[in-house]
């Protein structure tokens, strides 16, 4: 696992290092391992994960692109399902977020037939269930991440919706440079930039709800208001893509046992890994936070 991380430190310099990625997913109570981008890769056999694999830190700069579904790499395909009630939790860990890129946070789902590795991520249905863009008091929901919540942004799975094998999708849009760039950065690109992991989850529960979905690419357009947003305007913002899904009456769970699925499936390789998952956690944020000095 020493190699393992010295190898992942060096992985950085080829990385969009200072942006975030989802290293751990909490869904009813039940902490499972994220595709943890610099660590992962290098494990021989490769963990099953319900996460799609090889992710990148970088965006996806345009919502017509098929990598718009679930990143520019996202293979392997989950090789493990989490499991959830309708109408729990589902909680996504992120590293260190750049206080500049502010914008909204969403969590999408799409039902599935069959294996998930037969699954092509672009005729998938999506509908938005979770969304957070700029409170009443100013603040956008991606500084909260970073001042409120260690990170961690969580959604309620409708509790209505038909149970069943999906694939969730949470995002996190940047607008930081979605009207301009900054002077002096070096970075002449201007629009919005998308960020997004899915991973593999089933449902159960008695619902009946078949929401409408939409296609990635499809659901945005990238000459939505929304998506060409000055972050200094005062203007309520207008909201990206369809309209949430709210589920039609909530139901009231007892919360499951805390229980945590091993990365590894090795005690020793666990305390490893996670070592290691902490120092390089430690050393991205320390990236994160001087682009954030410098404006980036």
């Amino acid at each position: 696992m020493k190699a393992v991380y010295a190898t992942s430190l060096l992985a950085f310099a080829g990385q969009v290092l200072a942006h975030g990625y989802i290293y751990r997913v909490t869904a009813d109570n039940t902490v499972y391992p994220g595709y943890d981008i610099f660590i992962d890769p290098m494990l021989d056999p490769p963990p099953h994960r319900i996460a799609y694999g090889g992710g990148s830190t970088g965006p996806v700069y345009n919502a017509s692109l098929s990598d718009i579904a679930c990143n520019t790499v996202h293979s392997p395909a989950p090789g493990f399902i989490a499991h959830a009630r309708a109408g729990s939790n589902i909680s996504f860990s992120w590293s260190r977020w750049l206080y500049s890129h502010k914008g909204p946070i969403t969590a999408w789902m799409a039902p599935y037939d069959g294996a998930v590795a037969d699954v092509n991520v672009n005729e998938l249905e999506f509908f938005k269930f979770g969304e957070e863009a700029i409170g009443d008091d100013g603040i956008w929901g991606t500084v909260k991440l970073l001042d409120n919540t260690n990170g961690t942004w969580t959604a309620t799975i409708p509790a209505d919706i038909k149970p069943g094998k999906y694939i969730i999708r949470q995002e996190i849009i940047a607008l930081h440079f979605a009207r301009a760039t900054t002077p002096g950065f070096g970075f002449t690109s201007t629009g919005p930039q998308f960020y997004m992991t899915c991973f593999n989850i089933e449902i159960t529960g008695d619902g009946k709800a078949t929401p409408k979905g939409y296609k990635f690419p499809g659901a945005y357009d990238m000459a939505d208001p929304a998506l060409n947003w000055d972050l200094n305007s005062t203007d309520p913002y207008p909201l990206a893509g369809p309209d949430l899904y709210v589920s039609s009456y909530n139901v009231d769970l007892v919360p499951n046992k805390m229980v945590t699925i091993s990365p590894t499936n090795d005690t020793a390789g666990d305390e490893a890994y996670f070592q290691a998952q902490y120092e390089t956690l430690v050393a991205q944020g320390g990236v994160t936070a001087y682009f954030d000095s410098i404006g980036g």
